[in-house]
């Protein structure tokens, strides 16, 4: 930054909150900046903020337009005032206060209350005078083309694959790998090369080369004969699309199908089962009575996600001849060349099942298991528990109050059951007493009353589910089961609670069918509140702050789910009152509760700290901050960082925290529009020797520690993974360490 334009920087940074500086480096950049400074502390400038008034709508008291010294140059001030029920701008996003210093309205914009928790579309911005705006998606490109780049949610993290366009397996030959064409996925070094179609199939640079082969089963005539059940391999690598069915799926690059006969001797009739399997892409597997006679198509399995790819599925029923061999032609495509699995099995037969319908339940008796085939049943009931394949549905009947337990797991790991327990007019979405899909699923209920109920079973993807229906004495409820009459939750100490005889009661919360208890949390004044969830290993949970009734959405003021512990949500400048924590996990572990609270304030903008000289001090007490180090230096190295980066890592800022005593100091950064790095360091020297387990990668939600730390001086080095850098948010809580 030149000298000049240093005196004015500081003077906008001296303001209140830092808030006029920091929206300038936002809305214009600092190159922007540093050129308008100068120029704009001059008296004979023209006013790059005219405002034309900084108050809020209504033109009341503190909320018409704002005359007198610095109009225009401070997009937060408002009009005059003596306190704060005066100022009002009617922007949810801002803090509104009273600045004694000026005796103005202060609407400082906080840009932590905007994220919406979706890493990928950037950080959410406040903007005074109009509210929320949306951030500038998360730029992932590294300026290599030999990579292709993305943001992918569930890790928040760019990601750098070695550019392979069409998907083949094999990367593109001008950036190191063997495809001579990275737009068709049937050219690749690891393709056969085919005879007769002048291409280079196999990468070689050589067309149609004495040892190359014609596509197996490419039609009809050439098709692979399946006699016997068992595992068959097949390709639809440079295979031709010749067969469209009702099944095939929806995809470019343009389809390929391959063919086999299923034949079935002369005998009693059997059920036809095929199972498709591809590493990665789409497919789908119709079986005909006639080839190339689209009419004739007996059962067809369009493509389902599965753990280790794709996967498609069928059943013929009731097929073949007692007095003939019956051959029957079986389509397998796929979106793109792939190597595709048959698994092909020859069983008993069996009807489609009679009660997909509520009208048509099957009885499901306690403590005895059935099997459900989710295979080709259509879809009859509304659940909040979505799936795209159809559903088969039970009954039972109470005739006393009863604990009732509904289990359900999958046979072969395909797909994840979902289950849902139903009411007696059952087949619609107000129907549904709870829900969940997960592998294995389990509902519960607290002395369920007399009466008839149902039980819906469908699945993630085709798959046999193992159904269990349970019945135990009744049970009260525990006292944190509804929102009603919910226990209190102490502020600033973590809580344990078992969810083991916990239902899904709370059906505004953020995760569908998990179990969950509600805790009352009692706010005396205005209050900022980060709720976090510590969950045990392989349970997914959910966070939520919500008004006391609990039953419209929108009583969720906040709430967040995820795999990864901890959970975390946070709501600023909650208003006094009564509000209810909710904690939820699919698969009802205990966990442990915090809710930190302080009084609200808005957030602290960085917008310098680039080293020991200017590090930022941070109250004893705590509070918010926000900044970016997109224009901030490389200045200190973190133990948690990857190996292989430059002295100094990524562009880093640092904070100073003067603790008199020892305390839980709590550390979030999630919302941050990028892999942060948080590392602490105690003092008394700048910057300080890192503390063992006091660094942290923001992957999940963002960085977070949770510490005891001694009195004592101590740095936060606010930092980034590799070379990562950019907005970042700081949410530090300051309270009594446990007993």
């Amino acid at each position: 930054m030149p000298d000049a334009a240093r005196p004015c920087y500081a003077l906008l940074a001296s303001m209140s909150d830092r808030s006029a500086a920091y929206f300038l480096a936002l809305a214009l950049g600092a190159a922007a900046v540093t050129t308008l400074l100068p120029s704009a502390c001059s008296s004979s400038a023209p006013n790059p903020f005219a405002t034309g008034g900084g108050g809020g709508a209504g033109g009341q008291g503190g909320q018409d337009g704002g005359g007198g010294e610095g109009e225009g140059l401070d997009p937060t001030l408002g009009g005059p005032c003596v306190d704060d029920g005066q100022c009002d701008d009617g922007i949810p996003c801002t803090v509104d206060t009273c600045d004694k210093t000026l005796d103005r309205c202060r609407f400082a914009p906080d840009d932590m209350s905007c994220q919406n928790a979706v890493y990928c579309d950037g950080v959410e911005r406040c903007a005074p005078k109009f509210g929320c705006r949306a951030g500038e998606p998360v730029d992932c490109g590294d300026a290599n083309a030999c990579t292709i780049d993305a943001c992918v949610e569930e890790t928040r993290q760019c990601t750098h694959e070695a550019r392979d366009a069409d998907q083949d397996g094999d990367p593109d030959a001008h950036c190191g790998g063997g495809d001579c064409d990275d737009a068709d996925p049937s050219a690749s070094s690891a393709h056969p090369e085919l005879c007769g179609n002048g291409r280079d199939d196999d990468c070689d640079g050589v067309v149609d080369e004495a040892m190359c082969s014609s596509p197996a089963n490419d039609t009809c005539v050439s098709a692979l004969e399946i006699t016997q059940p068992g595992s068959y391999a097949m390709s639809t690598i440079g295979a031709a699309f010749d067969y469209a069915t009702a099944c095939s799926p929806a995809a470019q690059p343009p389809l390929n199908d391959v063919v086999a006969a299923i034949v079935l001797p002369a005998g009693p009739p059997v059920d036809v089962e095929v199972t498709a399997r591809t590493p990665y892409v789409g497919v789908a597997v119709t079986l005909a009575g006639q080839c190339g006679d689209a009419a004739s198509a007996i059962a067809c399995g369009g493509p389902h996600p599965a753990p280790f790819g794709k996967i498609a599925k069928l059943r013929g029923r009731g097929l073949g001849s007692t007095s003939q061999t019956t051959a029957m032609p079986l389509y397998v495509t796929t979106a793109g060349g792939t190597q595709v699995t048959l698994d092909v099995a020859f069983l008993p037969p069996t009807p489609p099942p009679t009660h997909e319908t509520c009208g048509t339940a099957t009885p499901l008796a306690a403590g005895v298991p059935v099997e459900a085939e989710i295979l080709d049943a259509e879809k009859d009931l509304g659940s909040a528990c979505e799936t795209a394949l159809g559903d088969l549905v039970y009954t039972f009947e109470l005739t006393e109050p009863q604990d009732v337990h509904v289990y359900a797991t999958s046979l072969d790991g395909d797909g994840s059951p979902s289950i849902s327990l139903r009411n007696a007019a059952c087949a619609l979405p107000e129907d549904e007493i709870t829900c969940q899909t997960a592998n294995p699923a389990h509902l519960f209920r607290h002395e369920l009353q007399p009466g008839t109920y149902f039980v819906g079973v469908s699945a993630s993807a085709p798959t046999t589910v193992v159904l269990t229906l349970e019945l135990d004495p009744p049970t009260a409820p525990p006292p944190d089961e509804t929102c009603a009459g919910a226990p209190p939750l102490p502020i600033n100490q973590s809580v344990p609670i078992s969810l083991s005889a916990h239902q899904d009661d709370i059906q505004v919360g953020c995760l569908a069918g998990a179990p969950d208890a509600a805790h009352a949390l009692d706010l005396t004044v205005s209050s900022d509140v980060l709720l976090v969830e510590r969950i045990s290993q392989g349970d997914t949970g959910a966070i939520a702050l919500l008004a006391p009734a609990c039953e419209a959405p929108s009583d969720r003021l906040a709430c967040y789910a995820s795999a990864i512990s901890p959970v975390r949500t946070a709501k600023y400048n909650v208003p006094a009152g009564d509000y209810r924590v909710v904690a939820e996990t699919l698969f009802a572990q205990p966990v442990e509760v915090t809710a930190l609270v302080r009084p609200a304030s808005p957030p602290t903008l960085v917008v310098f700290a680039d080293g020991c000289s200017d590090a930022l001090e941070i109250p004893s007490t705590g509070g918010r901050f926000q900044g970016t180090t997109a224009n901030a230096s490389a200045d200190f190295g973190a133990g948690c960082d990857q190996t292989g980066t430059l002295p100094g890592g990524a562009a880093d800022q640092l904070l100073k925290l003067v603790l008199p005593a020892r305390k839980r100091v709590v550390l979030d950064m999630a919302g941050s529009g990028y892999t942060t790095l948080l590392n602490v360091r105690a003092g008394p020297a700048c910057p300080g020797a890192e503390i063992p387990f006091a660094c942290t990668i923001g992957t999940g939600q963002g960085s977070f520690l949770d510490l005891v730390l001694d009195p004592g001086t101590y740095y936060l080095q606010i930092d980034g993974l590799s070379s990562s850098e950019g907005p970042w948010f700081l949410d530090v809580h300051v309270v009594d360490p446990p007993p």
